[in-house]
């Protein structure tokens, strides 16, 4: 199935953040002639008021909600500001009351609603054939980790995280992370596009005591029949490093620019045992990746 559809959340607090997400699903909407929405949420202003101590006077509950107001517009305008630009400055077409299905070209359009970023996300992102999120923020933008669970975890759609802007020329050297799982199926059923137009792919396995026959030749198979020649990497015993350690570093001396793996796809005895892979490589890995839960 071609990926026709990107979505990406734009916070309008975080320039470096925003602008290396937009940047990144224009570029691969420009790889795979994709459409792409910059989804900005504004805060009610009313729900401000939720937070506020007891004894607090009408006054001072309304001038928390006036605050609440304008940076909530603050934030509206910068998102709106982001996208203006970089679209001109990538020569992106700008969906202006234009059907998109006649759109033959990439394109983007920017959406803006109420409400709670996590909540809009979770209703507005199912319908996208991909998400992508920036783990990079300030102190001030502290809910990506939120943001990135949502898409993950309650959309039901693959996401991309990156953490600087991805160019067009990603993915030429793709590392699969697979362990069986189902979530490892869908992360490769839905990186199918991009895995197609790759020059090298890399299947790559952890081994331990806990695992079942995990068959990554029937994912050799399967990528096979869908016009993907790839190579399949075991890794045994961790010397020492944890699971996400073994599998990056093998990721790295594959000279992937790009990993591909489901996400939290361990039970709770193999977290335990063997650590969080998801997160560890969310924290400590510097190249793109696709996850699908």
């Amino acid at each position: 199935m071609p990926l026709k559809t990107i979505l990406v959340p734009l916070a309008g607090s975080d320039d470096v953040c925003d602008s290396t997400a937009l940047e990144s699903a224009l570029n691969i909407a420009k790889k795979l002639n994709a459409h792409v929405d910059a989804l900005h949420v504004k805060l009610d202003p009313r729900s401000a008021a939720a937070f506020v101590g007891e004894g607090m006077t009408s006054a001072m509950i309304e001038s928390v909600i006036n605050m609440a107001e304008q940076d909530g517009e603050k934030r509206r305008k910068s998102a709106q500001e982001l996208f203006a630009t970089t679209c001109e400055t990538m020569s992106m077409v700008i969906e202006d009351g234009l059907s998109s299905a006649k759109l033959e070209q990439p394109s983007g359009r920017l959406v803006e609603r109420e409400g709670s970023r996590e909540d809009v996300l979770l209703s507005y992102g199912k319908m996208f054939d991909l998400i992508v999120v920036c783990k990079k923020a300030n102190k001030e933008n502290t809910g990506n980790d939120l943001i990135i669970n949502t898409a993950l975890l309650e959309t039901g759609r693959p996401v991309i995280v990156v953490d600087s802007v991805l160019d067009t020329e990603f993915g030429r050297k793709i590392a699969v992370i697979w362990n069986g799982s189902v979530e490892s199926s869908r992360a490769i059923t839905h990186a199918l596009p991009i895995l197609q137009r790759a020059d090298k792919v890399t299947l790559i396995s952890a081994i331990d005591d806990l695992d079942e026959e995990i068959n990554p030749q029937e994912a050799i198979r399967y990528l096979e029949l869908h016009g993907i020649t790839a190579s399949s990497i075991e890794i045994h015993g961790s010397s020492g490093r944890t699971t996400a350690e073994s599998l990056m570093q093998q990721a790295v001396k594959c000279e992937a620019d790009f990993l591909v793996m489901g996400a939290y796809t361990r039970g709770r005895l193999r977290r335990l045992l063997f650590g969080a892979v998801t997160g560890e490589i969310l924290d400590n890995s510097h190249l793109p990746v696709l996850m699908a839960h």
